[in-house]
């Protein structure tokens, strides 16, 4: 059903403001902001920064690859070679002991497996300052090594370790390692063609500023984690944000269907919280997906809306109500929440149709 609202280009402008102040303040190095429908871009902008970034700059998007990697856990699930309630133990017989018996899919997608991740993390920096940059072999099997903090499906806690877990999920029962599948089952039909773990042309790739190593391309080359290290565009975003608002179809392909796809971005953590640095906060979260707080705030989100963020300042959001995809990319590391205020000033182009 056609949206009865539309985007006021000039008010647009605002959020053109807010990230030309953040890349002159230093800040950000950089911004690129797209708006688009379920059809066409409506209005994008380019903040250049220093390096000259442009529209087709590739970036790393950080935890955006979480709900890209979750839809192709659905794609498994439609299949039937995957149930999400199913003790993941039934498809990976070495990832069991020490309370991960009862570890479903489910809680995996929902940051609610209760799996420690921090110890490994330590293990994974002092690895890599050392030069020994760790395999993505290696962090599956920090997986299978780790214990449970608290029962899963209980609580909360963001965790982008147990996405390795996924990750093995999809080679296993997909048939081939995991980027080799999302390649050919997500980026190639949707036309994806800038998005991947390792960056095809370098030459138009993002420096990542304020990374913890030298060799930033090494580290997240290397890993190629499941949880945070695809590398894209925002043109190749705007096509997956899309797809989700148009049913799960692309110029002919089926990605996901509608019933999944409701499934998938449904609020699956409602009155929950989690502790994060010594405070307890609500934890907003669908199956791979971000969600809008519950009850909603003033920040114009609908209910329906859902996205997600990364590390490097990054944002994809999509709203069905409003027929919206917004993406926004920047490229330092733990970047400052420019990303939130930008979607704020977007929401607030929006007006009634006449």
């Amino acid at each position: 059903m056609p949206s009865t609202t539309r985007l006021d280009e000039d008010r647009l402008q605002d959020a053109a403001h807010i990230a030309e102040a953040a890349v002159k303040s230093g800040t950000h190095p950089s911004a690129v902001i797209a708006v688009a429908n379920s059809g066409e871009l409506i209005w994008s902008h380019v903040v250049p920064g220093p390096d000259n970034l442009s529209f087709d700059t590739i970036f790393l998007v950080a935890s955006i690859t979480k709900p890209v990697v979750a839809t192709a856990i659905m794609q498994l699930v439609e299949q039937g070679k995957l149930q999400l309630e199913a003790p993941v133990s039934s498809y990976l017989p070495e990832f069991t002991g020490q309370g991960k018996e009862s570890i479903t899919t489910w809680h995996l997608l929902t940051h609610s497996s209760g799996l420690e991740e921090d110890q490994f993390w330590g293990e994974l920096d002092s690895l890599a300052r050392g030069g020994n940059l760790p395999t993505r072999r290696w962090l599956y099997e920090a997986c299978c090594r780790s214990h449970t903090n608290f029962e899963p499906g209980t609580a909360y806690r963001y965790n982008s370790l147990t996405f390795n877990v996924l990750g093995e999920l999809i080679e296993r029962l997909g048939g081939l390692p995991y980027d080799e599948y999302l390649q050919e089952h997500i980026f190639k039909p949707l036309g994806m063609k800038d998005t991947a773990f390792n960056p095809f042309d370098r030459d138009r790739t993002a420096p990542v500023y304020g990374f913890a190593y030298q060799t930033f391309e090494d580290a997240f080359i290397s890993m190629a984690q499941p949880g945070g290290g695809l590398w894209s565009t925002a043109s190749d975003l705007m096509k997956f944000g899309q797809v989700f608002l148009r049913g799960g179809e692309y110029n002919g392909y089926r990605l996901l269907r509608p019933g999944t796809i409701k499934m998938m971005v449904e609020h699956r953590t409602r009155g929950m919280t989690q502790v994060s640095n010594g405070e307890e906060a609500p934890f907003n979260y669908a199956l791979g997906w971000g969600k809008p707080p519950y009850p909603l705030t003033e920040d114009g989100r609908s209910e329906g809306s859902f996205g997600h963020g990364g590390v490097t300042g990054t944002l994809l959001w999509i709203d069905p109500e409003y027929d919206l995809v917004l993406v926004f990319l920047t490229n330092r590391w733990e970047a400052a929440p420019l990303n939130e205020q930008v979607r704020g000033a977007v929401y607030q182009a929006l007006v009634q149709r006449e």
